[in-house]
């Protein structure tokens, strides 16, 4: 079983170590490199790829400092477009211990709003730009894609849990670990 499940009087904790998230987060590239590679590399040549993959290299720690802003910037934006109180409910901040930066929503959300939120990074920054490059023969944008789907995995992880929930069920991010509170 991969979420922890802990049950209180008026709610749930599903939570995954982080421990198993950088594993699966590892593991999740081997699919996301088939799914974006593949028709990538049936529509353009391996050159096309390589070029980019060199451009992204060169350029990797901007990249991914400008995509961490942009990833938790996209959840905050997202739920403080869906709700009230906007950005004054939403934390921003880094758990050190695992170097993970992170955005929580400080009151419940419905579950289709949260979804909303947690799964905006991964549709912006990996599956538009993978896609803008398949069609396009970029391989820049085909490596920005996959880097940054990869980067949603914990992301992934916790939204293939909560689609088994009501959309309108209330949940909460998990103050300290990955995962959420869901409110009976």
């Amino acid at each position: 079983m991969l979420f922890k499940e802990i049950r209180l009087e008026k709610s749930t904790e599903y939570t995954v170590p982080m421990g198993k998230v950088n594993l699966l987060a590892i593991l999740f590239l081997f699919p996301v490199l088939i799914v974006y590679l593949v028709p990538f590399l049936l529509i353009w040549d391996f050159d096309t790829l390589k070029s980019g993959f060199f451009v992204f290299q060169k350029q990797i720690f901007l990249y991914i400092i400008i995509g961490i802003v942009l990833h938790e910037l996209l959840h905050g934006l997202t739920w403080a477009v869906f709700t009230k109180g906007g950005f004054r409910q939403i934390k921003f901040g880094v758990n050190w211990k695992y170097i993970t930066p992170y955005t929580h929503f400080k009151k419940p959300l419905k579950v289709i709003i949260y979804l909303a939120g947690a799964l905006m990074p991964l549709f912006v920054l990996g599956f538009i730009p993978a896609v803008a490059g398949i069609i396009f023969g970029s391989g820049l944008y085909i490596m920005f894609g996959i880097f940054f789907t990869w980067a949603a995995a914990g992301d992934i992880i916790s939204a293939v849990k909560l689609i088994h929930f009501p959309m309108n069920a209330m949940v909460q991010d998990h103050p300290d670990q990955l995962g959420f509170i869901i409110y009976r």
